[in-house]
């Protein structure tokens, strides 16, 4: 999948603005608050329905505007042929289209837009705490097992049904049907992202050259439970939730379970966290975003589309150099943005570039074929 249209409306600075994408390179390159990263977040909004500056829609629509709309042609490499998708969000409603139908579910809208986004808060990816890392491979396994979300939405009702019987004592009868519930997804739930996890770790390698003065990194998934607590068998997580009850009804939640899975990002066996410096942590964070797009990435018709805040933000010279080397070796739609365009020309001359001014973007081909025509 890449996008060869986007329009915007109602995103924060950007009033409209409807741009012709290139297949490979993009650049948006202009000053602070010209509004490069709204259109961003306009895709963010469009892949994932939130963006990744704030979950209130309200911050994002433009003062005065109702509410903001995004829409995109969808080129796709695999069955040929393209096809409209968009969102129109507001306070009150959403509304998504996909082929001039209207569709009920963001997942829906979600799977014809693989997008991975970049940002300089990415870096939290490794120093945030662990639900930004199951999101992170809940993406992958999204991306790669049809049933994935259908498990995982199930999971997360069964899961807001056992926390209420915690917390309420009238509803305490229910407790053991919805533990019941629970306990069967668990190993489901585990073999899809240990799934996701062999093929992260396998794409990763493909970024070596990125992490060169640093060293692939080992990557770990537990479980959300002890480590002596085996989640494929079923008679073991019954005890040990019989056990644990009395201190989950105290606490009036379910403290053990697929949602307390986090995935341990290690350097020579100590947490990276530890021992990497915030450049090499952000630069650890860029490779493993990066490979987590090329797990979508099977071959050169199915790709993803990655889009990149400030590219060059806390990467020192030799790790720039680095990492625009991986990103020319890539095959997926890169949407890049930066403060200066004349760094960003150096290391792709091929790209489609737009010049951003107060949420406004011009194509600079566009610019330079109507400067010539008039002459």
């Amino acid at each position: 999948m890449w996008l060869s249209k986007v329009a915007v409306s109602n995103c924060r600075i950007v009033a409209y603005t409807e741009l012709e994408l290139a297949a490979h390179v993009n650049v948006l390159y202009g000053d602070n608050a010209s509004g490069k990263s709204s259109l961003l977040e306009a895709l963010a909004v469009l892949s994932r329905g939130r963006s990744f500056r704030t979950p209130r829609i309200n911050e994002l629509i433009t003062r005065g505007a109702d509410e903001l709309t995004v829409s995109v042609r969808v080129e796709d490499g695999v069955a040929g042929g393209s096809y409209p998708a968009g969102i129109c969000k507001s306070s009150q409603a959403t509304r998504i289209r996909i082929n001039h139908a209207d569709v009920a579910q963001q997942a829906e809208l979600s799977a014809h837009i693989p997008l991975t986004l970049i940002h300089p808060a990415s870096v939290d990816l490794v120093t945030g705490g662990p639900a930004i890392r199951r999101a992170f491979l809940d993406w992958i396994a999204f991306y790669r097992f049809t049933d994935f979300n259908s498990t995982w939405r199930n999971y997360q009702r069964i899961l807001k049904q056992r926390n209420a019987c915690l917390r309420d004592a009238k509803q305490r009868h229910a407790l053991p049907q919805w533990t019941e519930q629970l306990i069967a997804l668990q190993p489901i739930l585990y073999r899809y992202r240990l799934q996701a996890l062999d093929v992260l770790q396998y794409t990763l390698q493909g970024n070596s050259a990125l992490l060169a003065n640093l060293g692939l990194p080992l990557l770990q998934l537990s479980t959300g439970f002890p480590a002596n607590v085996d989640v494929e068998n079923r008679q073991h997580l019954e005890q040990f939730f019989r056990e644990r009850s009395g201190q989950e009804q105290k606490q009036g939640f379910s403290l053990y379970g697929a949602h307390r899975t986090d995935l341990h990002i290690l350097l020579d066996g100590v947490p990276a966290v530890r021992v990497a410096s915030r450049g090499q942590l952000k630069l650890l964070a860029v490779a493993l975003l990066l490979a987590q797009s090329h797990t979508t990435a099977e071959t050169e018709a199915k790709r993803g589309i990655i889009a990149i805040d400030d590219l060059a933000s806390e990467l020192d010279e030799s790790n720039q150099q680095a990492l625009y080397n991986t990103l020319r070796t890539m095959q997926q739609q890169l949407i890049i943005t930066g403060a200066h365009y004349e760094p960003l020309r150096r290391w792709f001359a091929d790209a489609r570039v737009f010049h951003v001014k107060q949420g406004k973007m011009v194509c600079q081909e566009a610019q330079r074929y109507t400067k010539m025509d008039k002459t």
